[in-house]
């Protein structure tokens, strides 16, 4: 899912201060072109080292840039040596087809590009996914752009994964990014006092339990995504699959919990929903709403994870997860594991939401004839609840939608204009901020919220303590 949040933000500063602390008596003196001079053996680690980018007759028409000595391996802005490193294999690509593994000479070791550089991580944002061509460029989706073997360098994480350094890309690349983490930061305080608003109510009904448990589901989902970008380079394989796993499971969990929301108002429309009021009735279908989704959301990661365990990376429907991404890998597995189920959860809930508007013209015609006030009150509730959810469906469908859209021209076309992006991701990132202003920032919820009793004692204790300190 999608970008990708902080990385550039962040690594602008890091990485353009280590240059600045290079072992400049230690670079200097290495010729890039001859092998001999490239030996570190007395060597435990070293800084990475910025060596002009000069190119000559040992590559034979093909380069490939290792960012360190052969044996030595990336890990937090040094080159540190270990046995697991001494063979060095890189996928080739026609675009982003797999060809063949890379054979013979044309490996140049050691070398740093000699720009300001960050890293891509598939492992940790799938967005940042790479492909070495077979001429030797460096083929980054994320960006549209082809990078020549002066621009970039390859290596290993201590768990094998391997990354690529690349030269910064223009200024709004970093600015998409920057934006991009800042709104889902943000995004996040709003959903947390959404679900502490709903959880102080005195009265709360199922739907609003419902849309606690779709809002903190989507907060999890956030935290766990933020927590995959944070960790960096630095995550074990164990970790980040579970990572992965719970990022999955959370997205999942928000997209039935916001199915859900649809399906109850749609069988409160039909006259399916039971008795009005009866709270002993209410618990027993929440209960079977909870299973419901937090249980399918499982029944999808559990068969996630047995594919998983059971497949190989040569398979079209292996997950791939914790295996060179924490998330799943890029393409059919994507579709069938995440955009698929979610696709579909989107258009039952349309359907649901078509079905329940025709209904309520029905309702309306026939509450119409009814002096009954309480009727009426009860339409004109359902009414206000449809039209609540329907906005919450909306920013949903639009949401996700643009993702799906996105996600299908990438795969199919590999090319996406960028303003597609930017507004996805913008909206994605602020959902959060839209949902507490549809649910929270309303007059008769902050009524309610006075007159519940864990806000009645703070009020007296604050009062109380004013007055004590007077």
């Amino acid at each position: 899912m999608e970008v990708k949040v902080f990385k550039m933000f962040v690594a602008k500063t890091r990485f353009a201060l280590f240059l600045f602390i290079t072992d400049l008596l230690f670079v200097r003196g290495l010729n890039v072109c001859d092998v001999k001079s490239l030996d570190f053996n007395n060597k435990t680690s070293y800084r990475y080292k910025n060596i002009a980018p000069t190119i000559c007759g040992y590559c034979h028409g093909f380069c490939l840039r290792k960012c360190c000595a052969n044996g030595y391996f990336i890990r937090k802005q040094k080159c540190v040596r270990s046995d697991r490193f001494n063979k060095f294999d890189v996928a080739l690509y026609e675009n982003e087809n797999f060809t063949r593994y890379y054979e013979g000479d044309g490996l140049i070791v050691g070398t740093m590009i000699d720009c300001d550089f960050f890293p891509l991580k598939p492992h940790v944002d799938p967005e940042e996914s790479f492909y070495v061509q077979e001429n030797g460029d460096l083929w980054v989706p994320l960006y549209q752009k082809l990078y020549k073997t002066s621009h970039y360098c390859l290596d290993y994480l201590h768990n094998r994964t391997q990354i690529s350094l690349i030269c910064f890309p223009n200024y709004n690349h970093l600015m998409k990014l920057s934006m991009k983490f800042w709104c889902m930061i943000i995004s996040m305080p709003f959903l947390l006092v959404t679900f502490i608003v709903y959880a102080l109510l005195p009265d709360r009904n199922l739907h609003m339990k419902a849309l606690m448990c779709y809002v903190i589901n989507l907060l999890h989902a956030y935290i766990f995504l933020v927590t995959i970008q944070l960790t960096d380079e630095v995550i074990e394989n164990t970790v980040c699959a579970i990572l992965g796993f719970c990022c999955i499971f959370f997205f999942l969990s928000s997209f039935f919990w916001m199915n859900v929301i649809c399906i109850d108002i749609f069988l409160g429309f039909r006259g399916f929903r039971g008795i009005r009021g009866v709270k002993s009735y209410e618990r027993k279908r929440f209960l079977w709403y909870c299973l419901y989704a937090w249980g399918m959301s499982l029944v999808i990661v559990g068969i996630t994870f047995l594919c998983n365990q059971v497949g190989n990376p040569g398979q079209w429907f292996y997950p791939g997860v914790a295996v060179g991404q924490c998330f799943l890998r890029n393409g059919i597995p994507e579709l069938l594991y995440f955009y698929g189920p979610m696709g579909i959860i989107i258009i039952l809930n349309v359907v649901l939401f078509t079905l329940t508007a025709f209904k309520i013209r029905q309702v309306k015609k026939d509450t119409a004839m009814l002096k009954h006030s309480e009727s009426k009150r009860h339409s004109d509730d359902d009414q206000q609840n449809f039209n609540l959810y329907l906005k919450l469906l909306l920013a949903m469908g639009v949401n996700w939608s643009m993702e799906l859209v996105s996600w299908a021209v990438n795969m199919n076309h590999n090319s996406v204009p960028q303003y597609i992006w930017y507004l996805s991701d913008f909206c994605n990132a602020t959902y959060g901020v839209f949902i507490f202003f549809i649910f929270v920032f309303k007059r008769n919820i902050w009524k309610q919220l006075k007159r519940s009793p864990e806000c009645t004692q703070i009020s007296q204790k604050v009062i109380q303590t004013m007055t004590t300190s007077t």
